[in-house]
């Protein structure tokens, strides 16, 4: 246990030290230290010389070439109205044992959707903050994960949280990159950290990564930390209501027993046939 906590210390020393070099870099904001670092940042438009022109000497000022390369969402009504929707949502969630709600941030590729999704995570840490008077030690009120280069196994799942959270010790070597043995289930530890951190909001992005069938074997998972830890979650990608839709149905079996139910009342005579259900048109990528 003190080897891993020497390495994550090594492991944001050095993450501290490259945001300091080189702060308008893209950030790793799949890390607790990165996402921190972006909820704080503060970016500021370089000042210009007295009477020089915004374009004059452009690619000599490498401060002004840094400001033009980092990405701001743009504050338009309907970009507003949505974040304020999901942010008030998300602190409804936290004052209910019941009924809480997943998110879905839906839309064509290139519209946003990702940059809402980090726009509404680091407004709501601020105001969770900011209602607790200001950041408390061990407390980590937002995840923003990604979903996994292979979505299949659940376990690959809780490594992106469990990297986030700075539990997964550097591999050493090529050697233990390429051993997929060392990747042990490591959900006991990751709920206790969620929960002793009193976290509230879980981002999910890219999820048009993964199929409905890898959904539906992680989606168990995502239901117990909303009902049991009472974390919000918002997933975020293109088809990501698509794709949910069908992991519920996928997870819950409802297509078998929505077949069983129509069976048996057209065996009773007890209704009228009820045609089946038509199958929704396949994804297309």
């Amino acid at each position: 246990m003190k080897a891993s906590v020497e390495l994550r210390n090594k492991r944001e020393a050095r993450l501290r030290q490259q945001l300091q070099d080189t702060p308008m870099r893209p950030l790793p904001l799949f890390q607790l230290t990165g996402w921190t670092h972006f909820v704080d940042e503060e970016v500021e438009p370089p000042a210009l010389a007295p009477g020089s022109s915004p374009a004059a000497d452009r690619k000599e000022d490498e401060q002004a070439i840094a400001y033009h390369r980092h990405l701001r969402m743009v504050p338009t009504d309907a970009m507003t109205h949505m974040q304020d929707m999901v942010v008030k949502a998300v602190h409804g969630n936290s004052g209910r044992r019941d009924g809480l709600m997943d998110h879905v941030i839906d839309g064509p590729a290139g519209t946003g959707k990702t940059c809402l999704l980090r726009a509404i995570g680091r407004t709501a840490q601020r105001e969770i903050e900011a209602a607790a008077n200001g950041r408390q030690a061990n407390t980590i009120p937002v995840v923003h994960i990604t979903t996994p280069a292979d979505p299949e196994p659940r376990v690959n799942w809780l490594w992106e949280i469990g990297s986030y959270l700075g539990l997964n010790p550097e591999p050493k070597s090529l050697a233990e990159v390429l051993e997929m043995r060392r990747h042990q289930d490591v959900t006991l530890p990751v709920n206790y950290v969620l929960e002793t951190a009193q976290t509230r909001l879980l981002l999910i992005d890219d999820i048009d990564r993964a199929s409905p069938q890898h959904l539906a074997n992680v989606l168990p998972y995502f239901d117990y930390l909303r009902n049991k830890l009472g974390i919000s979650l918002i997933f975020c990608g293109t088809g990501a209501s698509h794709r949910l839709h069908q992991a519920r149905i996928l997870a819950q079996d409802l297509t078998r027993v929505s077949e069983e139910s129509r069976i048996r009342l057209e065996q009773a005579g007890d209704s009228p046939r009820i045609p089946p259900r038509p199958s929704p048109p396949p994804c297309c990528p």
